[in-house]
């Protein structure tokens, strides 16, 4: 059973963004993410392997990037 722990939904600018993308991805690097929104934090150790999904769609005039990553979690609680 799949327990949702974090979401978020914003507007940025794409250099904004690509500045989320840089340090999320340093902390993927690193074996440990660590979200926080609001009164919501927690780090998440990520193992090997890891396997990902990139898909690029179009709709009218709208893109749709999609970055699918999964993981086996080890003792995480959730």
């Amino acid at each position: 059973m799949a327990h949702h722990l974090f979401d978020v939904r914003e507007s940025a600018t794409h250099g904004l963004v690509a500045q989320q993308l840089r340090d999320l991805a340093d902390q993927f690097a690193a074996g440990s993410v660590e979200l926080s929104y609001d009164d919501w934090q927690g780090a998440v150790e990520v193992t090997d392997p890891v396997n990902v999904v990139v898909d690029l769609k179009k709709s009218g005039h709208q893109m749709d990037l999609v970055i699918h990553l999964t993981w086996a979690t080890h003792g995480v609680a959730g």
